[in-house]
C-alpha cells in the first residue's frame, strides 16, 4: 500500500487539531487520534509541526467554528470528518494553512538523509571520524567533497565533535541563517524559525551570517550566541543545557515553567501546555528526557502544580487545587 504524501499527513494532523478545538470530543475520537498518532513516525512529526505553527490556526479555533462543529454533531455519525469539515468551510482554511506550512523549507526535513523522530536521539560516526549526535525531531544532510565537510541542518539540533582531517578540509554546519565553521571543537547548533543558536563546549567556532557583508563572530569555549541571516547577537556564557540533552538530561537553572515545558515538550509527541496562571513559576533541577512522564511527575512534586491529561498526547500543567 502506498504511503500518504507528507502533504496529506500534514492535512490530517490539521484536521485532528480542528477536532480537538471543537470543544466536544468523544472518547472514540480521542482513541482514534491516539491510534493515528502511533501509526507512523511521520504522523507524530506532522502533529509536532502543527503545534509549532499553531498560531496560524487561531482563526479556526474561534467560538464560531467550535459551535458549528458541535451543532453538526449528529452529522458526524453519517458523514466523514473530511466531508463535515468541508461543509463547514473549515477544510478551505486548513488547506490554506497546509499550503503555508508545507511551502516552508521545513519539509526538507522529511526527505533529509538523516533524521530523528520526536523523543529520539541518534549518534553517528561520519566518514572522517567526526562524532555527531542528532537531537529530537532533527534532520540533516551531509555534503562531503574533496574540499569541504558540510552538514546541512534542516531542522532541530545537532552536537558535533570534529575529527582532525588530513586534507585540512573545513568543517561547517549550515543553517537557514548562515554557517558555523568549526575550529577543532565540540559544539552544538540549533535551528529555529528565523534564527539559529551556536554553543561551544571545547575549542572555537566562527559564525558567519548568510547576508552578504554581515560580519562574522568567533565563539570560544564556554560561549553561545544567537544569529540571524543579518547579524550575530552578542556572545554570552553557555548554559548548562546546551549539550546536556546528549546525555538524556534536561537541566533547568531557574527556568520559567512555561519555558521549561516548551523545552520538555520537544522530546514527547503531542501537546504539552502550560496554564498562564503558573507560567512564571521557577523550575530548577535535572530531569530525564527519556522518561518525560517521570519528569512531569517530579515537577508536580516540586511545584504547586498538577498535570491534567486529556490523553497522553494532550497534557496541561495547571495550578494545584487547595
Amino acid at each position: 500500500m502506498r504511503s500518504p504524501s507528507p502533504q496529506a499527513v500534514l492535512q490530517r494532523a490539521l484536521e485532528w487539531q480542528v477536532t480537538l478545538w471543537s470543544g466536544e470530543v468523544r472518547d472514540d475520537e480521542l482513541t482514534g487520534f491516539e491510534r493515528w498518532l502511533a501509526q507512523d513516525p511521520s504522523h507524530a512529526e506532522a502533529w509536532a509541526q502543527v503545534q509549532q505553527t499553531g498560531g496560524r490556526l487561531q482563526s479556526l479555533g474561534q467560538p464560531g467554528a467550535g459551535q458549528a462543529l458541535r451543532a453538526a454533531g449528529a452529522a458526524r455519525e453519517s458523514a466523514s470528518r473530511r466531508k463535515l469539515l468541508r461543509s463547514l468551510g473549515v477544510v478551505a482554511g486548513v488547506g490554506a494553512v497546509v499550503y503555508a506550512v508545507g511551502a516552508r523549507p521545513d519539509w526538507r526535513s522529511v526527505v533529509a538523509a538523516h533524521r530523528t523522530g520526536t523523543g529520539e536521539r541518534r549518534e553517528m560516526a561520519l566518514p572522517d571520524g567526526t562524532r555527531l549526535v542528532l537531537n529530537t525531531a532533527s534532520a540533516i544532510d551531509l555534503r562531503f567533497t574533496p574540499h569541504a565537510r558540510d552538514v546541512l541542518l534542516r531542522s532541530g539540533e545537532v552536537f558535533i565533535a570534529t575529527a582532525a582531517d588530513p586534507s585540512m578540509r573545513p568543517f561547517t554546519v549550515h543553517t537557514d541563517q548562515g554557517a558555523v565553521r568549526a575550529i577543532g571543537t565540540r559544539f552544538t547548533v540549533r535551528q529555529l524559525d528565523g534564527r539559529s543558536l551556536a554553543a561551544v563546549e571545547h575549542g572555537a567556532v566562527e559564525i558567519r551570517p548568510g547576508a552578504a557583508g554581515a560580519p562574522a563572530l568567533r565563539l570560544d569555549a564556554g560561549q553561545r550566541a544567537w544569529f540571524s541571516a543579518q547579524a550575530v547577537e552578542r556572545a554570552v556564557v553557555s548554559a548548562a543545557t546546551d549539550s546536556a540533552w546528549t546525555r538524556g538530561l534536561l537541566i533547568a537553572e531557574r527556568l520559567r515553567l512555561e519555558d521549561f515545558l516548551a523545552e520538555l515538550g520537544r522530546h514527547r509527541p503531542g501537546t504539552l501546555r502550560c496554564d498562564p496562571a503558573v507560567r512564571d513559576l521557577i523550575v530548577s533541577g535535572v530531569y530525564p528526557l527519556d522518561d518525560t512522564e517521570l519528569a512531569l511527575s517530579t515537577l508536580a512534586l516540586a511545584l504547586p502544580v498538577r498535570v491534567d491529561r486529556v490523553t497522553r498526547y494532550w497534557v496541561t500543567v495547571r495550578a494545584r487545587s487547595l
